[in-house]
C-alpha cells in the first residue's frame, strides 16, 4: 500500500511538472519560435551598391525590424551588371528597388510588376551648372552640352526641353556622363546630371560651395519623374499578402528610424560595403531623407501619391520613355501599404 501511494504521488508530481513546463513554453512560444529559425525568407534586390539611398532597408535589418515581423530578409547589392527588374522577373528576388519610370518600361513590355511602395516622393536628380554659365533653367539648355547617364535617366530632362518648345534630341548636345563629376569640373560640358544626395555632395566635398553652382530642379520645373520604389510581381503579392504587408511595415519603421537618426543610419550603411567614405554616407543619408520624408513627414513614408505617379506616366509618354499610357490602377497597388500603416 505504501509503495502504491508513493508511486501515485510521484506520478502526480511528474504530471504537474510537465503541465507547468508546457504552460511556460506556450507562454514563450510565438515570437520565440519565429526567432529560433521559423522566419519567412525574403530576398530584396537592391538597385545599386549599399549606400544612403537605401538606408531604410539596411537600418530595418540591422535593428531587427524585419525579424520582429517574422521575416528573414536577404538584401542583394546591385551593380552595373545587375538589373533588379530582371532579378525579380527571374524569381531570384521577390522584391526589387528600381526607378518607377523604369518599372513602367517593363510593365509596357508585359512584365507582371506593380509598384507597392514609393520610396522617393520627389525626384532627386538635378542638373548643375557653374554660376557664371548663365544657365539657370531648362529654357537655357538649347544648344548646350549636357551630360547624362542615360539608361532611362534622361527622360525628365527631355520633358524639360519639350516644356520650352525645343526638340530634346536635336537641340541639346548630349554627352555620355561617367560616374564622376570630372567632365563638369574640367569644363568639358555646360551642365551635368547630379543626384542631389550623391554627385552634388561630391562637388561640395571637392571644394565647390553652393554659391558656385546653379541647380536646375525638375520638381520646380514641373517635369519631375519618380525614381526609387519597391516593386513585386502582382501574382506573387496576391499569394503573399500578409508577408508583403509585414515587410512594408518593417521597411517604414526602418525609414522612420533613419529620418530620426540619419548619422547612425549612415554608419550602418557604411558597414555594409564601404562603397564610399563614412562621412559621405552620412551626408548622403541626410539628403535622401529629404526625398523620402519631405518636410519631415514620416507618417506617409512609402505612400503612393496618385498625382505624382500619374505625372510620371504622362511625362513618360510625352518624352518617349513609353509608347502609350499605362493605367495607374494596373501599374501600382496601394492596398498593401494602406494595410501596413493601419
Amino acid at each position: 500500500m505504501k509503495t502504491t501511494k508513493r508511486r501515485r504521488i510521484l506520478l502526480l508530481i511528474t504530471a504537474a511538472v510537465v503541465l507547468v513546463s508546457g504552460v511556460f513554453l506556450a507562454g514563450c512560444g510565438s515570437s520565440g519560435d519565429k526567432k529560433s529559425g521559423d522566419l519567412d525568407k525574403l530576398t530584396l534586390q537592391s538597385l545599386w551598391l549599399p549606400q544612403g539611398q537605401f538606408a531604410g532597408v539596411y537600418v530595418a535589418k540591422e535593428k531587427g525590424f524585419y525579424e520582429d515581423e517574422g521575416i528573414d530578409l536577404d538584401i542583394l547589392p546591385g551593380g552595373t551588371d545587375v538589373t533588379s527588374e530582371d532579378q525579380v522577373e527571374n524569381d531570384v528576388a521577390q522584391i526589387g528597388t528600381a526607378f518607377y519610370s523604369s518599372v513602367l518600361t517593363y510593365q509596357e513590355n508585359g512584365s507582371d510588376f506593380i509598384n507597392i511602395f514609393q520610396t522617393m516622393q520627389k525626384s532627386p536628380q538635378w542638373l548643375v551648372t557653374k554660376k557664371d554659365s548663365g544657365i539657370t533653367s531648362g529654357k537655357d539648355l538649347k544648344g548646350k552640352k549636357v551630360a547624362n547617364w542615360f539608361g532611362g535617366r534622361q527622360y525628365e530632362f527631355y520633358a524639360m526641353a519639350q516644356k520650352y518648345g525645343y526638340d530634346p534630341e536635336k537641340d541639346i548636345d548630349w554627352v555620355q556622363q561617367d560616374y564622376t563629376m570630372d567632365q563638369f569640373e574640367n569644363d568639358e560640358v555646360d551642365a551635368a546630371s547630379a543626384m542631389s544626395y550623391n554627385e552634388y555632395l561630391l562637388l561640395l566635398e571637392n571644394g565647390y560651395s553652393e554659391d558656385d553652382l546653379n541647380v536646375i530642379d525638375p520638381n520646380e520645373e514641373g517635369t519631375a519623374m519618380l525614381e526609387d520604389c519597391l516593386f513585386v510581381k502582382k501574382s506573387w503579392a496576391e499569394e503573399n499578402e500578409d508577408l508583403l504587408v509585414r515587410f512594408i511595415r518593417a521597411t517604414i519603421k526602418g525609414w522612420q528610424y533613419t529620418a530620426e537618426h540619419p548619422e547612425e543610419a549612415g554608419k550602418i550603411v557604411y558597414k555594409q560595403g564601404e562603397s564610399a567614405t563614412e562621412d559621405h554616407q552620412i551626408a548622403m543619408t541626410k539628403k535622401v531623407v529629404e526625398f523620402v520624408a519631405p518636410d519631415g513627414n514620416t507618417d506617409e513614408i512609402g505612400k503612393l501619391d496618385t498625382d505624382a505617379l500619374q505625372q510620371t506616366i504622362d511625362l513618360g509618354v510625352q518624352s518617349g520613355l513609353i509608347k502609350k499610357s499605362i493605367s495607374l490602377d494596373k501599374s501600382v497597388d496601394s492596398s498593401y501599404w494602406e494595410k501596413a500603416v493601419k
